[in-house]
């Protein structure tokens, strides 16, 4: 009996301490779903928003979305004189109506600019033709428009001589300086591979150049235009024909007199997380961390940056922090930064994890990483590889799934199909390519980069 007495005490005195244990031990506190972290200083808000304030130990998929603007100040109300170089191509494909509107369109940017700013005109075929940057006055107008009366399409595609001529005309420039190219092809001779053109649109803009570009025409690479207007921290566009030239560098000399925070780069530095990619934009490696290249800022318009991030397996309680900064210099060369951040508590229950989503942010999430499939899969079928093409369709419905509005994913799947489908040659192919790839700019957060 006694023998049964002890047992008994030793197995309550166990549950017990359990119990004290399970009591006293907290469970991690997981912040409400919809929370922001905001940064503020030298003019720049920075805001951070995660899709989940919860994690699980064996790893989660996430989002977040940044968002970054540079508010009204003073240097906004003055207008800036621009040192513009226009590069233009003068390619054989560019006979006919492109050189016609091309012409139409540099006389226009050429009565656009003040007697503060500075103009250089670069024209690329296989042979270059360089009229240095001037002072634009009477004089100086006068013989630019000569100049572009003259010019006559022939020969190759050399975007690299081209740019490499216009970024050096510009290094004794006084003004908010600009490198706008135009071309309705892609690149033949010179440097025609999509890393080294990227490396040199990178480089024009490390010497504070704003690097533009915009494509004509369906014949362009779309994804190459893009990716060296965003390392360039300038826009992108892609014109179906050259008309609408005229309108859209009126928009950049607006553009380039209020942009007054530029060579814009955000930074990750990441514990438990990594950062798996940002859809629709190109991720470098900086000394380890991950590194975007983002457009000038101008007074009020927000630029927003999704990020889709993997969680790294961890112990309960632990804490995941993605820490972020952005770095900018202002007009008179200063370099200066923000940082911001969030974290988000390591859990074992799926459930928590759920409860803790920002369905707003996670959706956005989501449907950048499903318009991105939606923009391949139109590439793909440009090339004539249909099967791919309608296995990234088949994706691209699952990752819209995920979302609550899957029915819109839907939707969204079924319009490109059939705009596809439509397609009936090769033209019409990549016309609607580049029609995707600019549609879909907004659901990068790309709102505020491209015409």
């Amino acid at each position: 009996m006694s023998k049964t007495r002890i047992l008994l005490g030793s197995a309550l005195a166990l549950s017990l301490a359990a119990f004290m244990s399970a009591v006293t031990k907290p469970r991690p506190v997981i912040a409400r779903p919809g929370e922001v972290s905001v940064s503020k200083g030298g003019g720049v808000r920075i805001e951070a928003r995660p899709s989940h304030t919860a994690v699980h130990e064996n790893g989660s998929e996430l989002f977040a979305e940044l968002t970054v603007t540079l508010e009204e100040h003073a240097e906004a109300k003055t207008e800036l004189p621009i040192s513009l170089a226009l590069v233009l191509d003068t390619s054989g494909s560019m006979s006919g109506s492109k050189m016609e509107d091309a012409r139409k369109a540099a006389h226009r940017l050429v009565e656009l600019l003040t007697e503060r700013d500075e103009l250089s005109l670069v024209a690329f075929g296989t042979e270059l033709t360089d009229f240095e940057l001037r002072r634009v006055n009477a004089q100086s107008r006068a013989a630019f428009h000569a100049a572009i009366d003259a010019l006559q399409p022939a020969g190759s595609t050399n975007i690299s001589g081209g740019v490499t001529a216009g970024w050096g005309s510009l290094r004794s420039a006084t003004g908010a300086k600009r490198l706008v190219l135009v071309s309705d092809g892609q690149p033949t001779v010179g440097l025609i591979t999509e890393p080294e053109l990227a490396a040199l649109a990178g480089r024009v803009h490390d010497e504070a150049i704003t690097f533009t570009a915009l494509g004509v025409g369906a014949d362009i690479d779309g994804a190459l235009m893009l990716h060296l207007s965003e390392r360039g921290g300038g826009m992108y566009g892609y014109l179906k024909d050259a008309g609408a030239l005229e309108e859209i560098l009126g928009r950049e000399v607006t553009a380039a007199r209020s942009a007054i925070a530029r060579n814009v780069e955000l930074r990750f530095d990441t514990t438990r997380f990594r950062v798996a990619e940002v859809p629709g934009r190109h991720l470098d490696l900086v000394n380890g961390h991950p590194v975007l290249h983002l457009a000038d800022l101008r007074p009020n318009l927000p630029t927003r940056v999704l990020v889709r991030l993997e969680s790294l397996p961890s112990s309960v309680g632990e804490v995941a922090s993605l820490a972020s900064t952005v770095t900018w210099r202002s007009l008179d060369g200063a370099v200066k930064q923000r940082d911001v951040g969030f974290s988000a508590v390591v859990v074992d229950d799926p459930d928590a994890v759920a409860r803790s989503r920002d369905e707003a942010v996670f959706s956005r999430g989501v449907g950048a990483v499903g318009n991105l499939k939606l923009v391949a899969a139109a590439a793909a079928w440009e090339r004539g590889d249909t099967a791919r093409a309608g296995s990234l369709l088949d994706d691209a419905r699952a990752v819209f799934g995920m979302s609550a509005d899957a029915l819109a994913g839907d939707m969204q799947v079924n319009e490109v199909r059939q705009g596809l489908n439509s397609s009936r040659n090769a033209l019409e192919k990549r016309e609607y390519a580049r029609h995707l790839e600019r549609k879909k700019l907004t659901d990068f957060g790309l709102e505020n980069s491209g015409y």
